[in-house]
């Protein structure tokens, strides 16, 4: 957005590059988190299926544990967003 708006003083042009900055950092934001979780809970499972071959109670615990790569991205996704509207709402002012 700085450099769009040292070059031209069109504030919608401004508007536009801050908005697609915004929906383009939310969706590298989320799916980053959405991969990250599925690698965490992928080894959580791993390591669960190797304690209950060894008898473990340790498994049954953490069945309710498991991380929700969903709702981690989403949670990821607005957390960005919020922090990315604060410039466009800068520039619309």
């Amino acid at each position: 957005m700085m450099g769009v708006s040292s070059v031209k003083e069109d504030v919608k042009a401004v508007i536009v590059v801050g908005f697609a900055g915004l929906v383009a950092g939310v969706c590298s934001m989320a799916i980053g988190e959405f991969v990250s979780v599925c690698t965490q809970r992928d080894v959580q499972i791993a390591q669960m299926k190797r304690e209950k071959r060894k008898g473990s109670s340790k498994s049954d615990e953490n069945d309710e544990k498991l991380p929700n790569p969903v709702q981690a991205a989403l949670a990821s996704a607005l957390a960005f967003a919020i922090g990315a509207v604060l410039p466009l709402l800068a520039a619309a002012l």
